[in-house]
């Protein structure tokens, strides 16, 4: 979809375990994530994998979109009890930003305008952030390729193919595969 100030490319990846490669495909080539969690329920192991998953592929800005906001009379002490348990969990995962939004979507509660339910909540609604967002990439990042294919012709040659995500690369440089953590250079 499109706005008058930018075009998006939505990934709808389910947070149930079975489809935790989803996830994977669509974090590769993201810019930013938005992971919903439900306010009644708060953070589940999903959210957690999903976030770890967005690390690990370079996204740099994360939105925790606390949604159902409606279904807890909108509570600043459950949206504020979801914040901290996320904020102290994702400080180990290097995001650049984490903008967390108190929201209903049956209500349209901010969405696209901030909602009058949310009086505790000063910051920017949902399409107003994104839009206005600089995704702009990080010289300084680490360099990330998640692989996406391995080129194998014949036993003398393999290749990895993929899409930069962030950082730059250079022949000569030495990289680190992850999770194994072998080490290679680049020719």
């Amino acid at each position: 979809f499109s706005t008058d100030r930018r075009k998006f490319i939505v990934a709808d990846t389910p947070g149930h375990e079975q489809y935790t490669r989803n996830m994977a495909t669509g974090a590769s080539t993201a810019d930013l994530a938005i992971l919903l969690v439900d306010a009644r329920a708060g953070l589940m192991t999903q959210t957690r994998r999903h976030s770890f998953i967005c690390s690990l592929l370079g996204i740099r800005h994360v939105v925790l979109a606390v949604n159902k906001m409606d279904l807890v009379d909108f509570s600043e002490a459950r949206f504020n009890e979801i914040v901290e348990e996320y904020e102290a969990f994702a400080e180990k995962l290097g995001f650049q930003s984490i903008l967390c939004i108190p929201m209903s979507a049956l209500g349209g509660d901010n969405i696209t305008t901030p909602s009058e339910n949310t009086a505790f909540y000063d910051g920017p609604a949902l399409l107003p952030y994104l839009e206005e967002l600089d995704i702009g990439g990080d010289p300084e990042a680490p360099f990330r390729l998640p692989v996406q294919w391995v080129n194998r012709p014949d036993l003398d040659f393999r290749g990895f193919a993929g899409t930069v995500t962030s950082g730059q690369i250079s022949v000569g440089d030495e990289i680190i595969a992850i999770p194994s953590g072998r080490r290679s250079t680049v020719k």
